[in-house]
């Protein structure tokens, strides 16, 4: 397999063989992005971002007879090393609304508020507003218990912890991901006919400022007195 960066020439067949390509992984849900070659939209495929670990993709080309083509750019996400849902946290949650697919480029505005966990199900509220609406995670995340008793939200990649539930919380947004219709009417049946909102992969608000401090809003300095409190001070004797 060509590496992540190598270049190669273009073979005659590039553009169906791009093509084909494309169409598998969409199959498979597992296209997160590709480009092509050249400044038109006619171009061959040149660059593909895949949702498997380089393992999972070898493995399934393998499987398939497929021969992997050197001219087009590879990309892979890493591997995950936790369960979605640790043992100890399975037991206090009717469903874990998350992605099984890997979260492509997402937009990045701040975006704020609470995620709550009620009666075994995941309501988050943005801005201030109340957390009435069905959370839906990314795949990258996982739910835990800590030493202290409290559900935390994990990143499944690294194995760090993200957050506490009811906390304040910052994500990019707005944040999407591909709900089947399946998942969403299993989510729904479990926890009511609410509105999903994809709140995708949040952080601690205190942890997310510690790395972007220019984020943190200044706190605001003292009003300074007024002339009236200026002249009903009184003086400052001498010291004893």
């Amino acid at each position: 397999m060509a590496a992540a960066g190598s270049h190669c020439a273009l073979p005659s067949d590039a553009k169906a063989v791009g093509e084909a390509w494309v169409s598998r992984l969409k199959n498979r849900g597992a296209l997160l992005g590709y480009g092509l070659a050249g400044k038109g939209p006619d171009g061959p495929v040149n660059m593909i971002d895949t949702g498997l670990t380089e393992r999972e993709f070898e493995s399934w080309a393998q499987e398939n007879g497929w021969r992997v083509p050197a001219h087009i750019r590879w990309s892979f996400v890493p591997a995950m090393t936790l369960p979605p849902v640790s043992k100890t946290a399975k037991e206090a949650i009717r469903v874990w609304p998350a992605s099984t697919a890997r979260t492509g480029v997402q937009h990045q505005a701040l975006y704020h508020g609470r995620v709550e966990l009620r009666d075994g199900c995941f309501f988050v509220g943005e801005f201030g507003q109340p957390a009435d609406k069905l959370a839906w995670f990314h795949a990258e995340m996982g739910l835990d218990l800590d030493e202290s008793g409290y559900f935390i939200l994990r990143d499944r990649v690294s194995g760090r912890t993200l957050a506490r539930l009811g906390e304040d919380m910052n994500w990019g947004g707005p944040a999407s991901a591909d709900i089947g219709k399946d998942a969403e009417r299993a989510l729904q049946d479990a926890c009511g006919p609410g509105e999903i909102y994809v709140v995708g992969s949040p952080e601690a608000s205190e942890r997310f400022l510690t790395q972007y401090p220019h984020l943190r809003q200044p706190a605001a300095p003292p009003r300074p007195p007024s002339a009236n409190e200026l002249r009903t001070r009184p003086a400052s004797g001498p010291a004893s």
